[in-house]
């Protein structure tokens, strides 16, 4: 009996094929070991062991990611600037990806490391958050100079003032100038009453805190904060907890 090798080393004897292109094919997911799939070049396998090569297997580059992810209330975000290959297992396994998703890309190991956060959203805040492994996305987002513009739905609490017309105008009117927060310039808001308590915000760019305290600077008592849409892309019915692929003909 051998010792255990590499994965990739055993299928590019048993092909034969390239090192490189057995570990192609290994992170594409389509290489398995005794009928598992096996996404890891490095794993080790006996020789007893049967591995086998999808017939549907396509020698293909792994193109960077990005995906959309509807942040639940209350979930911390981690410190680290890419987001933990364990938890990124965690909040994007495929038991949680969205049965809305139509982008057609199969869901790999690969595509859940080095993910990016972008725009991130506070703790109490819920709503759409955006992890890419493409540079370009990173760069489009996170561009100051042509902010992309951020949807915000946002409760607030039962203020018997609020059932004064004059009241909820003074509120549109409060919220539609802009201001300085933080060190700096925030635009004015697009704003609009969708209820009784909850409002809908449209603002180019984002700070931390700052649908806060513009809510507050308008007398009202913030209930809940919610990222509905961030440039030309929106949650579109995905619930708290799930996510989906950017497709390949999407733009922010």
């Amino acid at each position: 009996m051998g010792e255990p090798q590499r994965l990739a080393k055993r299928l590019a004897a048993q092909l034969p094929c390239s090192r490189s292109d057995a570990e192609n094919y290994i992170a594409g997911g389509w290489v398995r070991v005794e009928g598992v799939v096996v996404e890891e070049p490095m794993a080790r396998v006996s020789d007893e062991q049967a591995v086998t090569l999808d017939p549907k297997a396509r020698l293909e580059p792994l193109l960077p990611v990005t995906l959309i992810w509807h942040k639940p209330a209350d979930q911390a975000l981690p410190e680290a600037s890419a987001l933990p290959d364990e938890l990124a297992a965690r909040w994007f396994a495929p038991a949680s990806r969205f049965t809305g998703d139509r982008s057609g890309i199969r869901p790999l190991k690969a595509h859940r490391h080095k993910l990016l956060p972008l725009a991130p959203l506070e703790v109490a805040s819920s709503g759409l958050m955006v992890f890419t492994q493409n540079p370009g996305v990173a760069r489009k987002i996170n561009d100051a100079s042509s902010p992309l513009e951020h949807e915000w739905l946002v409760e607030v609490q039962d203020d018997p003032a609020l059932e004064d017309a004059a009241r909820r105008e003074a509120v549109l009117q409060s919220l539609g100038k802009a201001l300085f927060f933080d060190g700096w310039a925030v635009p004015s808001a697009r704003a609009s009453w969708q209820s009784e308590r909850r409002l809908r915000l449209a603002i180019k760019g984002s700070r931390p805190g700052q649908v806060a305290h513009l809510t507050e600077r308008a007398g009202l008592r913030l209930a809940a904060v919610k990222r509905q849409r961030l440039g030309r892309l929106g949650l579109d019915g995905m619930p708290a907890g799930s996510w989906r692929y950017v497709a390949a003909h999407e733009r922010f």
